[in-house]
């Protein structure tokens, strides 16, 4: 499966999914692993560049959005 858009967007909205405690893996808030376990199975392409964003980006934009380090509006 793909999904095309903001790769920030989307992995705003697993952060926040796994912050409410509705997206886990085996009971765990494990960012690392639910994003592994999701880009197995989803490509995340960017519809910026039309490339696949790879599974340690997406993992960095997690840990910035939960540091506060990336602004709202990207």
């Amino acid at each position: 499966m793909e999904y095309y858009g903001n790769p920030k967007a989307v992995t705003r909205m697993l952060v926040k999914l796994i912050e409410q405690g509705k997206l886990r893996y085996n009971g765990v808030e494990n960012y690392t692993q639910i994003i592994h376990s999701l880009a197995s199975v989803i490509d995340v392409v960017s519809v910026d560049t039309g490339k696949i964003v790879s599974r340690e980006t997406l993992l960095t934009y997690a840990k910035w959005i939960r540091a506060g380090e990336l602004p709202e509006d990207e």
